[in-house]
C-alpha cells in the first residue's frame, strides 16, 4: 500500500502560501495578496502599531495603500512550524521586515505571525493572521533603492 502523502502536500501549499503572501507584500501584487486570504479573514497587529482589520477587502485596502508609499517592503518568512488538524491548521513563522520610505526613513522589524488557516474548495488560506512585533528600530536600511514598481 502506498504511503498517504496529505499531510506532505498539506504542509507543503501551507508554507508555499506563506511565501506567496511574502511574494505579494515583496512585488505588490495585491490579486495575489487578495487570494491569500478568506473572504471573513482577520489580521490582527498588535503593539507598536496597533490595529485589527476584518474582511479580505479590508485587508488587502489597508496593505496596498501603506505598502504604496514606501520606497519599498521586503518581508521575509523562516523557522515556520505548521500543525494540522484536518481541514483546518495553525501556522507560526518568524518574519523579518525591512521598510524603507521615500523620505529615506524606514523600519526594521522582527515579529512572529501565528495563523490559523482553513482548506475550503481544496486550497489553503489564512483565516486569521495574528502578528506580533518582537523587536523594532526606526531606522531606514542603509544605501540607495533602485527598484522600479509596475503598476498594477
Amino acid at each position: 500500500m502506498p504511503p498517504d502523502n496529505s499531510a506532505l502536500a498539506d504542509r507543503f501549499a501551507i508554507r508555499e502560501l506563506i511565501d506567496r503572501y511574502c511574494y505579494a507584500v515583496n512585488e505588490r501584487d495585491w490579486a495575489v495578496l487578495e487570494s491569500c486570504y478568506t473572504e471573513d479573514a482577520v489580521w490582527d497587529v498588535g503593539k507598536p502599531l496597533n490595529f485589527r482589520l476584518e474582511g479580505r477587502k479590508a485587508i488587502v485596502e489597508i496593505a496596498s495603500t501603506k505598502i504604496s508609499e514606501e520606497d519599498f517592503v521586503v518581508q521575509t518568512a523562516h523557522a515556520t512550524v505548521i500543525w494540522l488538524d484536518g481541514a483546518k491548521a495553525r501556522a507560526h513563522s518568524t518574519i523579518k521586515e525591512v521598510v524603507r520610505s521615500k523620505a529615506a526613513a524606514g523600519i526594521q522589524i522582527l515579529a512572529t505571525y501565528a495563523d490559523e488557516l482553513v482548506k475550503p474548495d481544496g486550497e489553503w488560506r489564512f483565516k486569521v493572521r495574528t502578528y506580533r512585533v518582537t523587536n523594532i528600530e526606526f531606522k531606514a536600511p542603509a544605501g540607495d533603492c533602485y527598484r522600479e514598481w509596475l503598476a498594477r
